[in-house]
């Protein structure tokens, strides 16, 4: 696992400076300073990972695997294609990614906590990088396809990150951003609130015996509950040069994908 190439080349489409674009407020309750932040995540994930795989059966009823590969196919993404995973995890995305596109295409799993990278080499995948998704390791035009499972909370600015997306997708490359969100019904956000923060929170904590699990969940939950509307992530989608920006949603907009394309301006 290594990142020793530097990004390079290609500059903002409208060249000028990027306005940054945070995907929420500052949660203070979990660290003190917007410098620390990073921080906080990746040890976070660090002693976390182990028990990734058993959320994701939870919280998605054991539909997690096929929700994903559905969208990524909807989305785009087929045989041969050059795929960049943005924050793996314990590379979910990443495995659904290598089944659709074969051997005659290649996924890179990239996530900043090597705890998820550790988890992911478990997997059926081997290509991994640690990295952030604001500051991608990679060249100009590398990709045709950019993937990111349920992280788009976790990267420190919507506008610097959209920006290095576009600039490693090769033209007519494909953006696709999968989240869980905050639903439109009040009577579903309080379930999912309820399930998320406080029921999860508590039966992998016991289960665990980890405090981890439930500050875990309790962040997760937060995150989505203060996260910015769906009309700033497009918009910056946008502003990025990612166009035909589309938003697909299930479940009263608790499971949401952004889908995007580079296209190349004239100058």
């Amino acid at each position: 696992m290594t990142s020793t190439i530097e990004p390079q080349g290609e500059q903002s489409v409208a060249c000028v400076p990027m306005v940054p674009v945070a995907p929420h407020p500052p949660l203070r309750r979990y660290y003190a300073e917007d410098a620390e932040r990073q921080v906080f995540l990746n040890e976070l994930f660090d002693r976390t990972a182990y028990q990734y795989r058993n959320i994701d059966k939870a919280t998605g009823f054991g539909s997690g695997l096929w929700y994903r590969a559905k969208a990524l196919r909807e989305a785009g993404l087929k045989p041969g294609m050059r795929v960049l995973d943005v924050a793996c995890g314990p590379g979910l995305v990443s495995q659904c990614a290598r089944d659709i596109v074969g051997p005659s295409g290649s996924v890179i799993g990239l996530d900043p906590s090597l705890g998820m990278l550790r988890e992911a080499q478990k997997g059926p995948c081997r290509k991994f990088v640690r990295g952030i998704g604001e500051q991608l390791p990679f060249p100009d035009r590398t990709f045709d396809f950019l993937s990111m499972g349920y992280a788009l909370r976790h990267v420190s600015d919507l506008a610097t990150a959209f920006s290095e997306y576009r600039r490693v997708l090769k033209p007519g490359g494909i953006v696709l951003l999968l989240d869980i969100c905050r639903p439109r019904s009040p009577l579903l956000l309080s379930l999912s609130r309820f399930y998320i923060k406080t029921v999860m929170g508590m039966v992998f904590a016991a289960s665990t015996g980890s405090r981890d699990m439930k500050t875990l969940m309790e962040y997760w939950w937060d995150t989505t509950e203060y996260c910015v509307p769906p009309e700033t992530i497009l918009s910056a989608l946008d502003a990025a040069g990612l166009a035909d920006g589309s938003l697909h949603e299930i479940f009263n907009g608790l499971l949401r994908d952004y889908r995007a394309v580079k296209v190349e301006k004239s100058i």
